[in-house]
């Protein structure tokens, strides 16, 4: 029986994904690939559809991680902002008023830490979301080419509707 693999397994148990490692060695290849190479014949077509479904694969995985990452971040900066306000005292031990907290919030050093990890997540995602859909798009594009050669070269019109379901 195979392994099973569940939800958690893909998606990681991590809050916080180290996004930077995600290994994009295979996606690049890919793209390499595909930029490089005409289809042929059929196989060939068919060959490179399955080579773009591939990628998309391993990018949705790392998209469902990086979004979790995003959305950690975002509730994590809002609670260590809205603590830094909490615990603001002024420091000459005058009256705390509620502007000083929320300057004190969003000038903390560790809010600031947290927005430029949440950058970087946000401009990951954008990354692997640009490359997803460079796969589907190539995907669909060798689906046509493969439609195209089975048509021409092998006489294939593919299923036909029966008379009244066109």
């Amino acid at each position: 029986m195979a392994k099973q693999v569940k939800l958690g397994d893909i998606l990681g148990s991590e809050l916080e994904e180290d996004f930077m490692d995600f290994d994009l060695t295979e996606i690049q290849e890919v793209l390499g690939a595909l930029k490089n190479t005409d289809a042929i014949d059929l196989a060939h077509a068919e060959f490179l559809q399955q080579q773009s479904l591939r990628g998309a694969d391993i990018l949705v995985e790392y998209l469902g991680r990086i979004v979790k990452t995003v959305g950690y971040l975002e509730a994590k900066v809002n609670t260590v902002k809205n603590k830094a306000s909490l615990d603001y005292k002024a420091p000459d031990g005058s009256r705390t008023t509620t502007d000083m907290r929320i300057w004190a919030g969003q000038s903390s050093l560790e809010v600031e830490e947290i927005l430029i990890k949440l950058s970087k997540a946000k401009a990951s995602k954008s990354v692997l979301e640009k490359k997803y859909d460079i796969m589907i798009k190539s995907h669909h594009h060798h689906k046509e080419i493969a439609s195209g050669l089975r048509r021409s070269v092998l006489g294939y019109a593919g299923p036909t509707a029966p008379e009244g379901w066109e």
